[in-house]
């Protein structure tokens, strides 16, 4: 992240793989998802196929990241800088440059501040930049050939250590089977479980209200329908907590 965003950037937490599931519509699930302390949010995306890597997905991302980490009656000026990342193995947007900022203008002139902003790295642009460094180490298969120490230990360990190699032969049988499980029957089997999926989180979200309104009584707690996996599970981690309504609301969709 300090390569790509400067010495100034300032870690709060990340996830990886976060999911954002959407009950109606295209769920997401975000490679790392990225939190600062200066409250940006930054969802990164590695992808080798250009096909995946459109602009018009990147928009679609942004607009999910948005729905799940806002809430009814936020101020419009609260809304966290956002900015998505897709690091590619090619020049997906044709520029010819390693990095590719996307920001809006009004008129091809003024800035259009509405906090979004898009970032294409292409990995098959490498230089003696420290960036272009960390492209050639993402593409690298050759850990001893690798510029950053952190990248080279942790593949290495995959690659050549005994504890690695075991690790990742254990991970490509677990999804092999997985595979194999998943073609037999796959349209009914995704079709049972989208519908418990559906029925699940609605019960959850029946329990949880039900718990918030004895907690905090007559306030209006139809925002929960809206909350995603991950603000659901801070819901029911956080409500035993002796704090207010309003900063249990806050805590939730931080």
């Amino acid at each position: 992240m300090k390569i790509i965003f400067g010495e100034q950037f300032s870690l709060k937490r990340f996830e990886t793989q976060e999911d954002h599931k959407q009950v109606v519509s295209r769920s997401v699930e975000l490679d790392i998802v990225v939190y600062t302390h200066e409250r940006a949010v930054i969802g990164i995306e590695v992808e080798k196929s250009k096909d995946n890597a459109s602009p018009i997905r990147a928009r679609y991302h942004a607009s999910i990241l948005d729905c799940d980490l806002s809430y009814p009656g936020e101020k419009w000026s609260h809304f966290p800088e956002m900015y998505v990342v897709f690091i590619c193995e090619e020049d997906v947007l044709k520029t010819k440059r390693l990095v590719s900022h996307i920001e809006r203008y009004i008129d091809k002139q003024e800035q259009f501040k509405d906090k979004l902003h898009i970032i294409y790295l292409n990995a098959s642009m490498q230089d003696e930049t420290p960036l272009g460094k960390l492209m050639h180490d993402m593409m690298c298969n050759d850990p001893d050939d690798m510029y950053y120490e952190v990248l080279r230990k942790r593949v290495s360990y995959f690659k050549k250590q005994e504890g690695g190699k075991r690790t990742m032969c254990e991970a490509l049988e677990e999804l092999i089977t997985e595979a194999k499980k998943e073609g037999e029957n796959i349209g009914e089997k995704r079709g049972e479980e989208r519908g418990k999926l559906i029925g699940e989180e609605r019960g959850e979200i029946k329990k949880l209200m039900k718990l918030l309104l004895k907690k905090f009584p007559n306030k209006n707690f139809e925002w929960v329908k809206e909350c995603s996996k991950t603000q659901l599970e801070k819901i029911d981690d956080y409500i035993f907590l002796n704090i207010s309504y309003n900063d249990f609301y806050k805590l939730i969709h931080s």
